[in-house]
């Protein structure tokens, strides 16, 4: 119980509708006080800049894996695929990782299944039409929710521009009536 008459309840009286106002200074005090001591040592406050510089923008963005894929499940299950208009460019040799959105209208869980005729079973294969090694990940079945993002890891044996034909399908009979299911994909590869 409060006194009457204690600096707590004159406070309250003072600041009445206000929600606790105490708090509020101890939140602005700390920067001052650290403020006050940088220009009591002599030394003169910076700010601080927020923008990256140009040259590590470049790294942050090649960091991140872009959308090459968006796809599209309608409410009939028809898988339609569409190629984003991104630079493709791979490493000879290296992984790199795509996103692929999915937007999943009907709700289905099967596996998302990606199939190329350039698809390189082993590294032993030595016909010029099969160079593309690619992974999905996460596998397994769709969530079932509307929108779903997945990683499709790629890797190239040959170097040069090489061009690759992806189809998704959600299991038989899923894939759409007029090929939309099918992206023409081209990669630029760089030599190791």
């Amino acid at each position: 119980m409060m006194q009457p008459n204690s600096r707590e309840s004159r406070i309250r009286r003072k600041f009445r509708g206000a929600s606790r106002p105490w708090k509020t200074i101890k939140l602005f005090s700390l920067p001052i006080a650290l403020l006050s001591v940088t220009i009591a040592s002599g030394c003169k406050p910076t700010q601080i800049s927020t923008q990256i510089p140009s040259a590590e923008v470049s790294n942050v963005e090649r960091a991140k894996p872009q959308v090459l894929i968006t796809v599209s499940i309608s409410p009939e299950s028809r898988v339609k695929a569409d190629a984003e208009d991104i630079a493709m460019e791979l490493q000879q040799g290296d992984w790199k990782d795509f996103l692929i959105e999915i937007e999943n209208a009907a709700g289905i869980t099967a596996p998302l299944v990606v199939e190329s005729e350039q698809f390189l079973q082993s590294d032993d294969e030595t016909s010029r039409d099969r160079w593309l090694q690619f992974e999905l990940q996460p596998h397994g079945a769709l969530t079932g929710i509307r929108n779903e993002i997945r990683t499709l890891r790629l890797k190239s044996r040959d170097s040069g521009i090489r061009t690759a034909v992806l189809n998704f399908n959600a299991g038989q009979g899923t894939q759409d009536l007029g090929f939309r299911s099918d992206v023409l994909v081209t990669f630029k590869v760089q030599e190791k």
